[in-house]
C-alpha cells in the first residue's frame, strides 16, 4: 500500500490552483517530501486542481444512464484497474471521483491472467444493459487483437450488440464515438461529454472493494 502524508497532497493541490504545471508540481513535492515513485504516480494520478476535479465530476453519470444508451470503454483503461483490484492491490477515490489504480500501461499482457477480468467486465456491461458497447483496444500493447477478439466472444455470449476493435489512438476513437465513455484518463476525461467509472462501478460493487481516498489521508 502507498501512504502519503496528508501535507503532501495539500501542497500539491495548492500548487495546482494557482496553475504551476503538473509535472515540475509533483516533483517539487516529491522531493520535498522524499517520497518513492508509488507515491509521485499516486500524487500525479490522483490530485487535480479544483475546478478540473469539479468539472471532471460533474460529467460523472450513474449506472442508471447507462440503460440504452451506447457506451464506448478504454479497454485497457478499466482492465488494469479492475485486475489491480482482483490482485488485491490499492485502488484510489482520485480528487476528480474516479477510481485508479497505480499499475499503469504494460507493453504485454498475459492472456491467463485477463479472462477472469473479463469476464466481470462484460457480465457487468450485460448488466447494466446499454444500447451498444464498443470496446476500444490500444494496437501497439502486444496481444491486444486477442484479447478484443476475447471480448466479441463474451458480447456474443452475453447477448449484447457491439464490438471490440484495436486502434492506433484508443483516446481520439473514444472521443469520436458513443453517448458514454468508461475511462479515467485524464486527457479523455476533459474532453468528454459524459463519463461513467466502469471500473470503479465493478471495483465497489462486484468486487466489494473500498476505495482508498486520498481526503482520509
Amino acid at each position: 500500500m502507498t501512504f502519503l502524508k496528508r501535507e503532501a497532497v495539500e501542497d500539491l493541490r495548492y500548487l495546482l490552483n494557482r496553475g504551476y504545471p503538473r509535472p515540475s508540481a509533483v516533483k517539487f513535492v516529491g522531493d520535498r517530501y522524499v517520497l518513492d515513485r508509488s507515491q509521485r504516480l499516486l500524487l500525479y494520478r490522483g490530485v487535480f486542481p479544483d475546478d478540473v476535479a469539479k468539472m471532471r465530476r460533474t460529467k460523472l453519470v450513474g449506472s442508471e444512464r447507462v440503460i440504452g444508451s451506447r457506451l464506448s470503454i478504454d479497454g485497457f483503461n478499466v482492465l488494469w484497474t479492475v485486475s489491480s483490484a482482483m490482485k488485491g492491490d490499492p485502488v484510489y477515490q482520485c480528487d476528480d471521483g474516479l477510481i485508479r489504480d497505480l499499475s499503469g500501461i504494460h507493453g504485454s499482457v498475459d492472456g491467463r491472467e485477463v479472462m477472469e477480468p473479463l469476464e466481470i467486465i462484460v457480465s457487468t456491461v450485460a448488466y447494466l444493459r446499454p444500447k451498444e458497447v464498443i470496446f476500444f483496444f490500444d494496437k501497439s500493447i502486444s496481444r491486444s487483437g486477442e484479447i478484443a477478439g476475447t471480448v466479441r466472444k463474451l458480447l456474443s455470449h452475453y447477448c449484447l450488440l457491439g464490438s471490440a476493435i484495436t486502434v492506433p489512438s484508443p483516446d481520439h476513437a473514444l472521443l469520436g464515438s458513443g453517448d458514454i465513455i468508461a475511462t479515467s484518463d485524464s486527457v479523455v476525461a476533459d474532453k468528454a461529454t459524459f463519463l461513467f467509472d466502469l471500473a470503479g462501478y465493478i471495483i465497489t460493487t462486484r468486487l466489494n472493494v473500498k476505495p482508498l481516498s486520498l481526503k482520509d489521508l
